[in-house]
C-alpha cells in the first residue's frame, strides 16, 4: 500500500477486511466512529496484540555461542547461524566479530586468523571451507580406523577364534599374525619370472590402452593405506606401480600366453638357460610346454601322506615326531 500511495480511509477498510477469529471479535467490539486515523488503528491493533509478538533477544546473546572442544566447525557454525536468527540487530559486521570470537583457542582455524585481517563475514566462511573439508577428512578417518578395529576385536573374542589357539605357544602367535597381515589375501602366482627389457610400469604403461590386463582385485584397506605412494594398475593408494606383485604376475602370464614378446631380454634369458646345463630342453620348447600349461583350465592337487622312514615301532615314531 505504501508502493501504490492507497488513501488512509482505504488501508483502514483494506485491513480491517483481512481481520479473522480474535482479530474480527476485537475491531468489532471497538464501536462505531473509534476509528478516525491509519495511526491509531496500527497503535490499537499493536498495543492490543503485541503479547502475541514472539520476542528477539539482544545480540549480545551470541556472545554465549561458544565452540566446544572436539567440536568441528561445520557443527559450530551451524549452532551460529540457527542462534543468529532469532537475535536482533545483528548485522555482518557484529556477527563476523561474535563468530570469531567464539572460536576455540589454538585450532587451525583459529590460528589462520590472527594472521589475516578478513573484511566481511564472507570473507571469514569462505576461508572456513576448506578447513571444514580437513576436519570431515579425519572425523571419517577416525570412524573407519574405530569400525575397523571393533571388527579385528570382535573376531579375536568370537568363540571358534578361542577354540581354534587352544595354547599360547609360538606357533599360534605366527599364525594369528599370519591371518592379521594385510599380505594373507595374496597368493603368488608365479614363481619363476621372465626377464624383462624394462621396468613393470613401463611395459603397463605403453599397452595399457590395448586390453589385454585383466582388471585387478581391489586392495583391502590395509593394503591401500599409504596414502603417498599410487598405483596406475590397482588405480589406488598404498604402493608404487613399480612395486606391485599382482601387475608382475599378469605381465608373466600374458607373456606366456604369448602377449608382450617384445618386452622380454633375450639375452639374459639365454644366459639363464646356458646356466642349468646342455641337458635342458631348449627354449622353444619350454615355452611350447608353458604355453600349453597355461592354456589348461584347472589343475589338480594331491596329498600325499605318509614318512620316508620305515617301520611302525615305539622308537621310529618317536623319532619322527622329534623331527617333525
Amino acid at each position: 500500500m505504501d508502493v501504490y500511495q492507497v488513501p488512509d480511509l482505504a488501508r483502514c477498510r483494506l485491513l480491517e477486511a483481512t481481520f479473522r477469529e480474535g482479530a474480527q471479535q476485537w475491531f468489532h467490539k471497538l464501536g462505531p466512529g473509534v476509528i478516525t486515523s491509519w495511526e491509531q488503528i496500527k497503535t490499537l491493533f499493536l498495543t492490543q496484540f503485541q503479547a502475541a509478538v514472539k520476542y528477539k533477544p539482544p545480540i549480545t546473546k551470541l556472545a554465549n555461542v561458544k565452540q566446544k572442544e572436539g567440536e568441528i566447525l561445520t557443527s559450530y557454525f551451524k549452532r551460529f547461524n540457527a542462534e543468529s536468527t532469532l537475535v536482533r540487530g545483528a548485522t555482518d559486521e557484529t556477527l563476523k566479530i561474535l563468530l570469531i570470537d567464539g572460536l576455540r583457542v589454538g585450532t587451525d582455524f583459529w590460528k589462520h586468523l590472527q594472521g589475516n585481517d578478513l573484511v566481511s563475514l564472507a570473507d571469514v566462511l569462505a576461508q572456513a571451507e576448506s578447513f571444514k573439508v580437513i576436519e570431515r577428512n579425519k572425523k571419517n578417518d577416525n570412524t573407519h580406523n574405530s569400525k575397523g578395529r571393533a571388527k579385528r576385536r570382535d573376531r579375536f573374542m568370537s568363540p571358534d577364534y578361542r577354540r581354534s589357539v587352544r595354547s599360547p605357544n609360538k606357533v599360534n602367535v605366527v599364525n594369528t599374525r599370519r591371518e592379521c597381515s594385510p599380505q594373507s589375501n595374496y597368493e603368488r602366482r608365479v614363481s619363476n619370472y621372465t626377464p624383462l627389457a624394462a621396468s613393470i610400469d613401463h611395459i603397463f604403461k605403453v599397452n595399457k590402452d590395448r586390453g589385454i590386463f585383466k582388471k585387478p582385485d581391489r586392495l583391502t584397506s590395509w593394503e591401500s593405506r599409504d596414502k603417498k605412494k599410487y598405483c596406475d594398475y590397482h588405480e589406488s593408494t598404498g604402493h608404487d606401480t613399480h612395486e606391485c606383485r599382482h601387475l608382475k604376475d599378469e605381465i608373466e602370464e600374458l607373456i606366456k600366453a604369448g602377449y608382450l614378446g617384445e618386452w622380454i631380454d633375450k639375452v639374459k634369458r639365454r644366459r639363464g638357460n646356458d646356466d642349468k646345463g646342455k641337458d635342458e630342453r631348449p627354449v622353444e620348447d619350454v615355452e611350447k610346454m608353458t604355453e600349453v600349461k597355461f592354456q589348461r583350465t584347472g589343475s589338480i592337487r594331491a596329498i600325499f601322506g605318509g614318512h620316508p622312514f620305515v617301520g611302525d615301532s615305539n622308537r621310529v615314531l618317536e623319532r619322527n615326531a622329534r623331527e617333525t
